[in-house]
């Protein structure tokens, strides 16, 4: 590790700055992008529903580093929708750091709310499997929770109330993209990753043209108060910014944190066949 060091230019931040921005790059941008703008259950009718089959792309820098890349795909199970969702750590970061993240998100294509999530979480040594079934009628969800620390496993069964229907952060993204967003307009919606449902507000402030590697759109900027939540502990900022069109593609994410500014565009979109 000293030898390595050496051969880090002296902007390079500290290991324990990397190994964060290593996860929070690729977990906390594109997740954060996908709970950034949901109202509560019913609040407005969706006005277009995204077809099945579409792939989003998306990079993230962080500070002026490459950090990783994530892939963001709709699948189609009968009346479900099944959102997949891969994240991978690249360049320095990944020596130092490597992440290896793969979510699957079911939910009901008419009513959105969030039936059951599958994550695969590999975070330097940290080795995470996760799922959770919701229970939208009776009002509770089940977490079991496989973590395995050095050469031991430890599982754990929770069982905890929920309000009913609720988002996880993939299901948010699509939701969201069916709604108007108008400038000026207050979004509250639920959010549940297993724990605590968080009711989170955002506000789309403003529009801007945004050049991403997928090409330049016109997009309304949206600022999710999204931190010092059950979501988010820490404290920080975000912004996103969605095509200003009927697709409301989410095009650039970014945050302000404790250790940097991180940043994710989209990198490519292919479209539903």
């Amino acid at each position: 590790m000293i030898h390595l060091r050496r051969k880090i230019p002296a902007a390079m931040p500290r290991l324990a700055s990397l190994r964060a921005a290593g996860s929070a790059a690729l977990v906390w941008l594109l997740a954060g992008l996908a709970a950034a703008a949901v109202p509560s259950s019913a609040a407005v009718p969706p006005r277009i529903r995204i077809a099945p089959g579409e792939r989003l792309y998306y990079s993230a820098t962080w500070r002026l580093w490459p950090a990783g890349h994530a892939l963001l795909t709709l699948g189609r199970r009968g009346p479900r929708r099944e959102i997949t969702f891969s994240a991978a750590s690249t360049g320095v970061v990944s020596v130092l750091f490597p992440v290896r993240d793969q979510i699957e998100s079911f939910y009901h294509r008419h009513s959105f709310c969030t039936q059951s999530t599958h994550k695969d979480t590999l975070e330097g040594r940290r080795k995470l499997r996760t799922r959770i079934v919701f229970h939208t009628r009776a009002r509770f969800l089940q977490l079991h929770e496989t973590r395995l620390q050095g050469s031991r496993t430890v599982s754990k069964n929770v069982t905890r109330p929920i309000p009913g229907c609720v988002l996880d952060l993939f299901t948010a993204l699509y939701y969201v993209r069916s709604l108007p967003l108008k400038i000026g307009e207050v979004y509250n919606f639920p959010v549940n990753e297993g724990g605590r449902t968080v009711e989170v507000k955002l506000v789309p402030d403003l529009r801007e043209t945004v050049i991403t590697p997928a090409g330049t759109f016109h997009a309304i900027r949206a600022v999710p108060h999204l931190f010092h939540t059950a979501v988010f502990h820490r404290p920080g900022k975000m912004w996103i910014w969605f095509s200003d069109d009927k697709l409301h593609l989410p095009v650039m994410v970014k945050a302000q944190v404790q250790w940097g500014t991180i940043i994710a565009h989209l990198t490519r979109y292919v479209e539903p066949r």
